[in-house]
Formats: C-alpha cells, sequence, structure tokens
C-alpha cells in the first residue's frame, strides 16, 4: 500500500508504461492463409500425391495407346496369316521387315495391335457402364434418401426386385434379342449394375439428412435443389468417386468373363477378354499369349484402385484442413 500511494503521490500514471497481454484483435481477424473453395482444396490436395499422379499418367498412357496406336500401327488387328502364327515376341517378317513387338496369335494376327485394339474396346465398356451406373444410381438413391416415407419404401423394394435377377440370365435373354457386340454388353450391366451405387447413396443421404447443418440450411429457406448441390453433394463426392473407380475394372473383369464365356464381343473384335481365353488354349506351349492380356487388365486394375484411394482422401471434405 506505501508503494502504491507513492506512485500516486508523484503524480497520474502514463499509459505507457502498461502492456496489453490479451489477444490481439488484428491478428484474430487477419487472414492466415488464402480462401479457397472446396474443389480448389481437394484438387491441391490431389495433385500434391505422387501415388495419384502416377496412377494417372499409368490411365492417360492406356487411353492414348488405345486411341491412336491401332490407328498408327502398320497392322490390321483383324488381318489373319496362318502362315506366321504363334510368333516370338520381337519377331521380324523377312518380307516386310516389320516388327512383330509381342509377336503374333494363333491366327497370325499382331499381338501388339490386338492389345490396344482390346483395350479401347474394354475401356470403352467399362467407362460407358461405370457411368450410366453412377447416373441412376445418384438419382435414384438420392430421390429415395432425401425423401424417405413411402417413397423410399417404395423405390428400396423395386432395387431388391431388379438385384434378385441374376446378372448372367439379363445377358443371355439379350443375346438371343440383341445383337453380339459393345452395346448389347453395356446396355445388360446397366440394367442391374445401378443398384449398388443406389444403395449406397442412400445410405449416405440418411445418415447426413438429420446433421445440423442440413437443418440449418433448411430453417434458413434452402430450397432442396441447393441442398443437394452444395452441402449433400460435396459430403457424397468421395463415396461416388471410389465407388466409380472400383467398378470400372470390375466392369473390365466382366466383359472379359463374357468374352470367354462367348457371350461378350463377337470376334474378329478384339478385347482383353478374348485374347485371354485365346491365351488359355496354348497356355503351356505359348504362354506369353496368356501374360500379356493377363498384364494389362492387372495394371489397369491396379491403377484405377489406387487412384480411387486417392482421390477418396482428396474430396472428403472430413479430411479438409
Amino acid at each position: 500500500m506505501a508503494n502504491e500511494k507513492a506512485v500516486t503521490a508523484a503524480g497520474p500514471i502514463d499509459s505507457s508504461e502498461f502492456e496489453w497481454v490479451g489477444p490481439n484483435a488484428g491478428e484474430m481477424e487477419a487472414i492466415s492463409r488464402p480462401s479457397i473453395s472446396f474443389w480448389k482444396d481437394a484438387f491441391r490436395r490431389l495433385r500434391k500425391s505422387r501415388v495419384a499422379a502416377f496412377c494417372m499418367v499409368i490411365l492417360a498412357l492406356l487411353i492414348l495407346g488405345a486411341i491412336f496406336l491401332p490407328i498408327i500401327s502398320p497392322f490390321d488387328y483383324s488381318r489373319q496369316n496362318v502362315a506366321f502364327s504363334n510368333q516370338p515376341p520381337m519377331w521380324v517378317d523377312n518380307e516386310t521387315s516389320q516388327l512383330h513387338l509381342f509377336g503374333t496369335d494363333a491366327l497370325g494376327r499382331d499381338v501388339w495391335v490386338r492389345i490396344w485394339m482390346g483395350a479401347r474396346v474394354s475401356l470403352t465398356v467399362a467407362v460407358a457402364v461405370a457411368l450410366i451406373d453412377c447416373v441412376i444410381g445418384i438419382i435414384y438413391g438420392g430421390v429415395s434418401g432425401y425423401f424417405g416415407g413411402m417413397t423410399d419404401n417404395v423405390m428400396m423394394r423395386i432395387v431388391e426386385v431388379i438385384s434378385g435377377i441374376p446378372y448372367l440370365i439379363i445377358v443371355m435373354l439379350l443375346m438371343i434379342v440383341l445383337p453380339r457386340g459393345i452395346g448389347t454388353i453395356i446396355v445388360a450391366y446397366s440394367i442391374t449394375g445401378w443398384t449398388g451405387m443406389a444403395r449406397l447413396v442412400r445410405g449416405q443421404v440418411l445418415a447426413l439428412r438429420h446433421q445440423e447443418f442440413l437443418i440449418a440450411a433448411e430453417a434458413m429457406g434452402a430450397k432442396p435443389s441447393r441442398i443437394i448441390a452444395r452441402h449433400l453433394a460435396p459430403n457424397l463426392l468421395s463415396l461416388i468417386v471410389v465407388n466409380v473407380t472400383l467398378d470400372i475394372p470390375n466392369v473390365i473383369f466382366t466383359e472379359a468373363f463374357l468374352s470367354m464365356l462367348g457371350l461378350g464381343i463377337a470376334p474378329p473384335q478384339s478385347s482383353w477378354g478374348i485374347m485371354a481365353n485365346d491365351g488359355i488354349a496354348v497356355f503351356q506351349i505359348y504362354p506369353m499369349q496368356l501374360v500379356y492380356p493377363a498384364v494389362f487388365i492387372s495394371i489397369t486394375m491396379l491403377a484405377f484402385n489406387l487412384l480411387g484411394d486417392q482421390m477418396r482422401d482428396a474430396f472428403d471434405p472430413k479430411l479438409r484442413r
């Protein structure tokens, strides 16, 4: 008390003698990093992933090769010459001095150009089916989960009926009515393939339907279209991306399986399934004719699966910093 009286007796206390130790309002309101949207932040994280970059390079090379290599190749994928059948890799035709990089098959067709023609067919079928299943499944499952009630019950019973129909029966019936080809496989798989996506989307929408941010958006008068586009879609995106990337290799395997059963692409068209089927017949003598399509199928599946895993992490709003 004596010290306090001495100080006050000397005169008024200057404010410069005091130091503010509380929170700084200027620092609290300052922007620590630039404000970026959800999409920019997701693609920024995706670009930083070396695994995702490597997988995208592999898939880009496969797509470009499937588009351009059959065009610029001097060989026709359907041209047969049994005089040069089952030739080994790196075989050179003495008559034309042309190199057969992967050799020839049992009918003397160049395996290299048939591999890339098969990539064109298999990737076309896989991407088309995956996109169709994605669009139908998102719309159907989103409507069912968002509105709920009797609408949800009726729509889910329809899904259960469709899922109960064996896929091979649908394919066989369509093969009787429609000619064998890419369009028939796409139609046959799309009839039942979308049900899995619809169930996943419906379950995720039900989980998000009563979250606080959706209730707040509805209380502020947001329309259902805005709620779906701005709030539900970002939270569903990681689920959709992962399932699409996993659906593509599954479709590739399904096409290969159907081609091996004689229900897929009609010869002389080439696909990885047809080439694998032809390679099985001569595997013990010419194993490379089976190894080549099997390696391309494996690389494509691995690239899609790893890319889907990285995209799931990049597009998940819960992992955003």
